[in-house]
């Protein structure tokens, strides 16, 4: 989803603290084996180029540490162009009938701890993270280093842990703080309320106030999971019978053929009523932008951040990595940002003020990575699972992880290492979540119950909030699609609903 720039410079400046870092012998020799060469096949994030990218200069750096104080070790870093996990995950099925897949896979933690991979073909990491990290002394475990809010990410519903997670991305409301000062808006709104008044200032001083984008998923899924996740907060356990943090396709499903998630539920309704009160304030074209697409992309959707650029509009939907885009445009310092406000009672009678921090972004940034078994990968002893998680546990000492996130996002990757550090741009600590984020829930829009249904809904969402569609007949429409995609979800799945 990000598109990242190159901050070549940092590798120098980066160079003495990770030597300064080097694992004493103890934790060199340990997981390395017993002097057999071994080589550790493992995939790069995401369309970053081979190891010799300038996006990866850091982990080629700390991997050239780690082969210096471990003779015996290899890491062959492996290209990944893929363009979505579901893609990814049909080759890791692939490669894993023949026992050819690689020791370290790039995951998401939806796949992983969901149960849609097949079982049998991750390897449960959880005994090495309950143990201290090698490379951190007074380490209690390697747990422990994460920040509490990330660890429920990477726990599946048996209590295993089959993926690591490197990084968050959050997402917040970017504006113009010329147009703010115009429309005489002070400070950042402290509820969706006041954030409805400010679009109001700002519309009532000749500004454009909002380009809500919906040319591709990221603004309609983002709100879904906003507004879904807030408004039936005190209702989710009604449904929620996969207990992951967040829901699946048995949990929607469910929650649809129980009423619960249903335009019928008030309570389900509101948040699309919601929706509705941004029509008045939203510029038109909203089909032609996307607020995930890269700033240099020419043909529709284009990315929105130009909009806020040249004047155009005074606020947009964005996320973490908008803002060294942003400073790259040249905006330096004329952009604020703040997380999205809760939903109180001042908006709709529903409104529970749940916090909605870290519930549209979350630990889905880069270093999502998992270990495969013996049975999707030959290879892998129990001595070189042994070997494959020495190394990963020097990748993920707090001052390593936040050193390669770094280069690679340019500081618009936040570690998930409590003490990992991060670079201050202004504005991204306040998007960032101190404590445990309530259950999110998926609904249509993020492919939880088919690729098919996220196309419909889109198409539904896009007519409404272009003003073409009553929220009537959008309700209607959108009940029929919710009903249906269960139905349809439950039939593939061969689950009987009415046992739940």
């Amino acid at each position: 989803m990000l598109r990242r720039t190159h901050a070549g410079a940092a590798l120098v400046a980066a160079g003495v603290l990770v030597a300064g870092c080097s694992g004493g012998g103890s934790a060199s020799s340990a997981g390395s084996g017993s002097g057999a060469a071994v080589t550790i096949k493992a995939v790069l994030p995401p369309n970053t180029g081979p190891v010799t990218a300038a996006d990866n200069a850091g982990l080629k750096s700390l991997t050239a540490q780690y082969e210096a104080a471990h003779k015996n070790v290899t890491v062959q870093w492996l290209p990944n162009n893929m363009s979505s996990i579901t893609q990814s995950n049909a080759q890791l099925e692939s490669q894993a009938s023949g026992g050819s897949a690689p020791d370290v896979v790039w995951e998401q933690y939806g796949p992983v701890t969901s149960g849609a991979i097949p079982a049998g073909l991750l390897q449960n990491i959880k005994p090495y993270l309950s143990k201290p990290n090698p490379y951190v002394p007074g380490s209690s475990s390697w747990l422990s280093l994460f920040q509490p809010s990330v660890v429920p990410y990477m726990t599946s519903t048996n209590g295993d842990i089959d993926i690591l997670l490197g990084s968050s991305v959050e997402t917040g409301f970017f504006y113009s703080k010329a147009a703010f000062a115009k429309a005489g808006i002070s400070g950042p709104p402290a509820s969706w309320a006041d954030f409805m008044t400010d679009l109001g200032k700002l519309k009532s001083a000749g500004i454009t106030p909002l380009m809500y984008t919906t040319g591709e998923p990221c603004n309609p899924s983002w709100f879904e999971r906003l507004a879904t996740s807030s408004l039936l907060a005190n209702q989710v356990s009604q449904f929620d019978v996969n207990h992951a943090q967040v829901t699946n396709g048995l949990d929607v499903a469910v929650g649809i053929h129980k009423g619960i998630i249903s335009m019928s539920n008030p309570r389900y309704a509101a948040g699309w009523k919601l929706l509705g009160q941004l029509v008045p304030f939203s510029a038109t074209g909203q089909s032609g932008y996307g607020a995930c697409q890269n700033p240099n992309v020419t043909s529709p959707p284009l990315s929105p951040q130009p909009l806020l650029v040249q004047g155009k509009v005074g606020m947009l939907w964005g996320g973490s990595w908008w803002i060294p885009q942003l400073n790259s445009a040249g905006f330096t310092d004329k952009f604020g940002v703040f997380p999205e406000p809760p939903i109180t009672s001042a908006s709709t009678p529903y409104g529970l003020g749940t916090s909605t921090l870290g519930v549209i972004g979350g630990p889905n940034g880069n270093g999502q990575w998992s270990i495969t078994s013996q049975r999707a990968d030959s290879t892998m002893t129990p001595a070189k699972t042994a070997t494959v998680m020495n190394f990963l546990a020097w990748l993920f000492t707090p001052p390593h992880l936040g050193y390669w996130l770094k280069i690679n996002g340019s500081g618009s990757y936040i570690p998930t290492e409590t003490d990992a550090p991060t670079v201050n741009l202004p504005g991204l600590s306040s998007l960032v979540p101190s404590g445990k984020v309530p259950t999110v829930v998926d609904v249509v829009l993020d492919d939880v119950l088919s690729a098919a249904a996220t196309n419909s809904g889109m198409r539904l969402v896009q007519d409404y909030v272009n003003g073409s569609m009553s929220y009537s007949a959008f309700a209607s429409q959108w009940q029929s699609l919710l009903t249906s995609s269960a139905q349809a979800w439950a039939t593939q799945n061969h689950v009987d609903l009415s046992k739940y």
